[in-house]
């Protein structure tokens, strides 16, 4: 009996130091291998679960990007409406991709309710593309309205249906943008247009001056007889002045068309007074420089029919 208990109790410890051998090998591999397990959960567990969360994000950015270069191209080849079409899918594209940042979203008029963490950077946000959108814009219609201005009458019922239609759409975007100083803008190339248009003034002014020189030859004769008589009368003739200086710039400061007014009136007294020649201007056109001096003292112009109509005559200038 004893030595059958002394067997058994022989044969467990065997068995206990086996056990305890696996146990301290099973250690060992756990702990020569858990350092790469931690390792790849520490590396590329967390890569996958940012991109699983963010690739629409990922997705709405790149599409944006590539639709904001085909956008620049079109611009530099004056292609204004592929230009705006496909800026308008980028900026749609930028805003989906930061959807996210939003807890409720009720349109595109920017008027969400937005996390309290993200309020601040949020609103940057829609101010740079507020910012973003309203400089494209200002180029696309005033490099409609610049362009081939000198080829003969700008199209102003192109670039006025332009500048309506992209307004429009920020309107229906709900785009709270200040386009006033784009419309002063386009306004002082319009009125410019208009006054200058078909204009005879200067025509008449030098058909004048042409006359009046011609007299104060005949008066003194060559060889000059009388040099102090014949310098007065050419400051006489100087008063009736034959350019309109910078006219452009006037449009953009004061009232072009009343200037033109004065310009002329000053012009037709001086001939009359000093040489008895009377300027007839185009009755006409002088009626048509006093509806413009209204339009130009009640700005921004309204633009109608009549005088998109008034745009398409000839520059005589």
């Amino acid at each position: 009996m004893v030595l059958v208990g002394k067997a058994n109790w022989t044969k467990q410890s065997n068995k206990g130091l086996d056990s305890l051998r696996i146990q301290r090998t099973i250690d060992f591999h756990h702990q020569t291998r858990l350092p790469s397990v931690v390792e790849s959960q520490r590396q590329g567990v967390p890569v996958m679960n940012w991109f699983g969360e963010n690739w629409q994000r990922v997705l709405f950015a790149i599409i944006g990007f590539v639709f904001l270069l085909f956008s620049i191209k079109y611009a530099i080849n004056d292609k204004i409406a592929e230009s705006s079409g496909t800026f308008a899918i980028s900026f749609l594209s930028f805003l989906y991709s930061n959807i996210s940042r939003f807890k409720k979203f009720k349109g595109l008029g920017f008027e969400a309710e937005l996390w309290e963490d993200k309020q601040k950077e949020a609103a940057e946000l829609i101010d740079r593309l507020k910012k973003i959108v309203s400089i494209f814009t200002t180029q696309t219609v005033l490099n409609s309205v610049t362009k081939n201005r000198w080829g003969g009458p700008a199209d102003w019922k192109s670039n006025w249906k332009l500048y309506d239609d992209l307004v429009d759409q920020h309107k229906v975007l709900g785009h709270k943008i200040d386009f006033s100083d784009l419309k002063k803008q386009v306004d002082d190339y319009f009125l410019f247009d208009l006054c200058m248009h078909n204009s005879s003034i200067r025509k008449r002014i030098t058909a004048a001056r042409s006359t009046a020189r011609k007299m104060i030859e005949d008066e003194f004769g060559d060889p000059v007889s009388d040099q102090v008589g014949h310098v007065k009368r050419h400051a006489q003739l100087r008063e009736i002045i034959e350019k309109f200086d910078d006219p452009f710039k006037v449009s953009t400061r004061a009232n072009l068309a009343r200037e033109m007014l004065q310009w002329a009136e000053k012009a037709k007294t001086a001939a009359k007074e000093h040489f008895g020649i009377n300027i007839e201007f185009d009755r006409s056109e002088m009626e048509k420089l006093e509806k413009l001096s209204k339009l130009y003292e009640n700005r921004p112009v309204e633009v109608t029919e009549e005088l998109i109509e008034m745009s398409k005559l000839g520059n005589d200038e």
